[in-house]
């Protein structure tokens, strides 16, 4: 999962926090494991993007 836009970013947060606390082998579990990571990769860019504009 990517997440392209701020659009996909905010959706994604709010999904997290919908499943948040799911239940572990659960497939709201795998879910909020690949809504986390990608959240992340998401925040990563968007610092590096700033760091570079610096």
């Amino acid at each position: 999962m990517k997440l392209t836009n701020e659009s996909d970013y905010e959706k994604a947060s709010e999904r997290a926090d919908e499943i948040y606390g799911a239940k572990k082998g659960t497939p709201e579990e795998k879910e909020l494991q690949e809504l986390l990571k990608a959240i992340k990769d998401y925040d990563d860019d968007f610092i590096r993007m700033l760091k570079d504009n610096e």
